[in-house]
């Protein structure tokens, strides 16, 4: 069968990208992938080949196999440099800073391909960005209650279907809540975070549950900044003459996982619930009496009471 030049070389690129596509772990999948080139050393020659950004990783291959690869956790900084290309040409490129496990020092690789802005940002998204409870606010704060409804749910929950979110904001179609999302919220977080905050995973892991969840959305960013960002506790302490009121709010804790300990003027909070692990010791404004404690725990809210000691 005759073959035109034009099908012949889409024929050897394709054949050339499947040779290059690394072998993939478990539930990893490909996020984005580029022809480009790499280097290690500011002083050395571009080495040419195909970039596979995966759900964990920054590959690079060439023919003879991988040449280089970071895990995204092990990413330390994401920057855009200047650095001589082609001819000699001053060309924007990637510098990513990143740790060895084998090797703790600092290291530093150059990449560069078409579209490099959206490959930092993607790369940056995925490595290094952590949505805090002041970005939050700050998004919801633009939003109307439906695009509030959605992220104060991924934000607690940390993760959704798009049928969930079609029944909490009382959506009639799927293409509603994709419309909420990325016509408004994620272009709004990028306008006063300078990133989008919600995305969708086909397949990704409670970081604090451990469960495999398929096809929902998330809160971007790496995994353990929503872990993490749960593991403080909002706590009221009010002082009412002869006695010491306090208040907790605890997510997803059973009464039976709260331990209290009380030494003087000082509280003591431990749980462990299937949303975080919590340990508080708060300071309280006057020493008690310690077997005056009384407390209830109902709607996940801890509410404490305990006389001053006369």
């Amino acid at each position: 069968m005759w073959v035109d030049e034009r099908e012949r070389t889409a024929l050897a690129v394709r054949a050339t990208r499947n040779s290059l596509q690394p072998r993939l772990t478990g539930d990893e999948h490909i996020v984005l992938y580029s022809q480009g080139g790499y280097k290690d050393n500011p002083r050395s020659a571009w080495k040419l080949g195909q970039f596979h950004l995966t759900s964990d990783r920054l590959i690079f291959s060439v023919p003879t196999g991988i040449l280089f690869q970071v895990a995204l956790t092990n990413m330390e900084s994401i920057d855009v440099e200047q650095a001589r290309f082609a001819l000699g040409k001053w060309k924007d490129v990637i510098a990513i800073g990143y740790q060895r496990p084998t090797a703790p020092r600092a290291w530093k690789a150059w990449i560069i391909m078409r579209d490099l802005e959206v490959w930092r940002k993607k790369l940056f998204e995925m490595a290094l960005l952590e949505i805090d409870q002041e970005t939050i606010d700050r998004v919801m704060q633009e939003l109307d209650w439906q695009g509030r409804g959605i992220v104060s749910h991924l934000w607690e929950a940390r993760h959704a279907t798009i049928d969930e979110l079609a029944e909490l904001i009382g959506a009639s179609t799927h293409m509603d809540v994709l419309l909420k999302i990325r016509g408004d919220i994620n272009p709004t977080a990028e306008r006063i975070a300078g990133s989008p905050i919600l995305t969708f995973r086909r397949s990704r892991v409670d970081p604090v549950t451990g469960e495999k969840v398929l096809f929902s959305w998330w809160v971007i960013g790496p995994p353990r900044a929503a872990a993490e960002a749960r593991t403080g506790v909002l706590v009221d302490v009010f002082d009412e003459g002869d006695r010491i009121d306090v208040v907790a709010e605890l997510a997803g804790v059973r009464e039976e996982d709260l331990v209290l300990t009380v030494a003087r003027d000082t509280l003591t909070l431990h749980a462990e619930g299937p949303e975080g692990k919590y340990h508080e010791e708060i300071v309280l404004p006057a020493e008690v009496r310690v077997d005056t404690l009384t407390r209830t725990y109902t709607n996940n809210v801890l509410a404490i009471s305990l006389e001053k000691l006369a």
